[in-house]
């Protein structure tokens, strides 16, 4: 019993505690939990996930950076680590590290999809049709049934404007892995953009239903309500976009024409 207490806490508890915090809604608790584990296995896959998202949440970002690079100082960084820095250095406005990082990634281990993956969403978040319809042909060739080509190549349909085909792709996602969550935005915004607004509606807060903390659903749905003349609904949409993400400045103007 005397061993067993004294016993250093495992990853896995870190991260089962972090888990729990966030379920409350907890989110600077349940950063310092994943750092926490992270200390104790720097490549706990689902840690590195969590200090990710909790860091933006709780608005530390900077903070998880230097951790996870100080973890690993005096290590090879795996592909998993490495595209966790890059996501870091992404939310932190870090454009152009976040794709070395990524591309570095790619380079330790060219079959690691997630790392594929990361800079397919970088090349998605830069509106970079051309060098996202390369990461999605990288993606094809080690992972063409993944939900996550088929949501890049959604992505990239997008961004072209061919919105019939976004659908059509992002179903496949849906199909091919149904906890996709991103999907989910990517479709109400084709769905918008045909005019089919009740599928964007409920595209949204399928969503929502994956992710409370998604701020662009709440804006999207709060355009969607302001455009039909809903004021009260839109207002109370854009201010939750705007406790998640308050530098949203389309989420600002939508809350200041919605009152």
């Amino acid at each position: 019993t005397i061993r067993e207490v004294r016993a250093p806490v495992s990853a896995e508890s870190w991260r089962r505690r972090a888990e729990m915090m966030v379920r409350s809604d907890m989110h600077s608790a349940a950063y310092d939990d994943f750092v926490r584990a992270l200390t104790v296995n720097v490549n706990d896959g689902p840690s590195l996930e969590g200090v990710v998202k909790e860091a933006r949440l709780s608005r530390q970002v900077p903070d998880a950076l230097s951790w996870i690079k100080g973890l690993t100082a005096n290590t090879t960084p795996t592909p998993a680590v490495l595209v966790a820095i890059s996501k870091l250095f992404a939310a932190n406005g870090m454009s152009v590290d976040a794709i070395t990082t990524a591309r570095e990634a790619e380079g330790v281990d060219p079959t690691d999809v997630a790392a594929r993956a990361q800079v397919a969403s970088l090349m998605a978040d830069a509106g970079d049709a051309a060098g996202l319809d390369t990461a999605v042909e990288r993606l094809r060739q080690i992972a063409p049934a993944r939900g996550t080509t088929f949501f890049y190549a959604a992505v990239a349909a997008f961004l072209h404007g061919r919105a019939e085909e976004t659908v059509s792709l992002g179903r496949q996602a849906v199909a091919a892995d149904a906890s996709l969550a991103p999907v989910h935005d990517l479709l109400g915004a084709a769905y918008t953009r045909l005019g089919r607004l009740s599928e964007a509606r409920e595209s949204f807060l399928a969503s929502l239903g994956f992710d409370a903390h998604d701020s662009t659903a709440y804006t999207n749905l709060g355009l969607l309500e302001l455009a039909a003349g809903n004021r009260v609904h839109a207002a109370r949409y854009f201010a939750e976009a705007l406790s998640l993400a308050p530098d949203s400045s389309v989420a600002r103007e939508g809350l200041a024409q919605s009152r």
